[in-house]
């Protein structure tokens, strides 16, 4: 790999727990609210959320994003879209 260090293997995002999928994600002010599919609301400062892609074999299923925690104070979190496409489509302005 030409001196580059390998990062830790990730989870395959086509099986997190409900509390893992995406439903819905509200933007208001400067406030991201992400919505799973067991029905938690999760807020998070717009800096904090992070948004990501990955269309390997182990990311997401078509329009079923996954949010993994990140940072060690539960503070920060990645959402992780199959497609770029998907991102926008996802965000709600509403307040």
């Amino acid at each position: 790999m030409g001196g580059m260090m390998r990062g830790p293997e990730l989870e395959d995002l086509k099986t997190v727990d409900p509390s893992q999928i995406v439903k819905a994600i509200r933007y208001c002010g400067d406030t991201y609210e992400v919505t799973t599919a067991d029905g938690a609301m999760l807020p998070y400062w717009e800096f904090n959320l992070r948004f990501k892609t990955d269309s390997g074999a182990k990311g997401p299923a078509k329009e079923k994003p996954a949010i993994m925690p990140a940072g060690m104070q539960g503070d920060r979190a990645s959402v992780i879209f199959s497609d770029p496409s998907e991102i926008a489509a996802f965000i709600e302005r509403k307040c």
